[in-house]
């Protein structure tokens, strides 16, 4: 699994290529977030238009970043994901925990509206 990141009205952007299936690829996010967090960059997209398979260790992992980003303060959306990962999701009732979005405009958007709210 590869991770692009890029920056968007001050909201991190990783999009994810290839198989988040049992590895160590799998695992590559969770330490990727912690650093952003380190960062100060709490508010994070994960495009995962481009996830072609998608494993519990994958799950696992997206899952730990969610946790370790809500601890900091900040949210993670999910966008682009594929028909396979929201079943996932849903087998796992796990849909409602995530904020999902069709595209990745769509998620930052929801960052800009929620921060203007504030």
């Amino acid at each position: 699994m590869r991770i692009k990141e890029t920056e968007l009205y001050g909201v991190v952007i990783l999009t994810l290529t290839g198989k988040m299936m049992n590895g160590p690829e799998s695992i590559d996010l969770h330490p990727h977030v912690k650093r952003l967090i380190g960062e100060g960059k709490i508010n994070l997209v994960v495009d995962m238009g481009k996830v072609k398979w998608f494993s519990s260790t994958g799950l696992g992992a997206l899952l730990a970043s969610y946790t370790s980003i809500r601890n900091a303060g900040g949210e993670l959306k999910i966008a682009r994901a594929t028909k396979r990962i929201y079943s996932l999701f849903y087998q796992m009732e796990l849909a409602s925990l995530f904020d999902t979005y069709d595209t990745v405009d769509e998620a930052v958007e929801a960052f800009k509206k929620e921060s203007a709210e504030k």
